[in-house]
């Protein structure tokens, strides 16, 4: 058992004077900044379309975002299309997220959910990328979208 501390000691000594040596004099990470998470609590529609209470965008300060929400339409074949915007703490636009799928080439901030069939509701999952230099100044989304 004292040969297993001794080794989880010097593992530990190790692994932080590494840490130590990698990280350059000056530099400030942002490692411990929460994601900021950023919620939707009322249904928005668009056209046909329908995104239900509870949809979320999480961005980290790496610069990614994740979105999660339940979709539907009232008319088969649709799709729905939303551009996010992020804001500062006086509600000026300071970027977009970017599409980490493509999905318009000639649009990379657009982000596209098919909707089949009227009859389901869908469960969107979506994955965005930002400059991280702008995440301590967000402080609001906005969210435009179409049907």
């Amino acid at each position: 058992m004292n040969t297993n501390r001794k080794m989880a000691a010097a593992a530990a000594a190790l692994l932080t004077a590494g840490l130590a040596i990698s990280t350059p004099a000056g530099a400030h990470a942002q490692t411990g900044a929460a994601p900021k998470t950023f919620y939707w609590n009322n249904p928005q529609r668009a056209g046909d379309c329908t995104m239900f209470e509870g949809a979320t965008w999480t961005l980290h300060p790496d610069g990614t975002a994740y979105f999660d929400a339940v979709v539907t339409s009232g008319d088969d074949g649709d799709a729905w299309l939303m551009w996010a915007r992020l804001k500062d703490a006086n509600g000026a636009v300071i970027g977009a997220l970017s599409n980490s799928r493509i999905q318009d080439p000639t649009d990379r901030a657009k982000f596209v959910k098919n909707l089949p069939s009227r009859t389901q509701r869908y469960r969107w999952f979506a994955s965005g990328r930002f400059n991280p230099n702008l995440y301590p100044l967000i402080k609001r989304m906005q969210l435009s979208k179409h049907c």
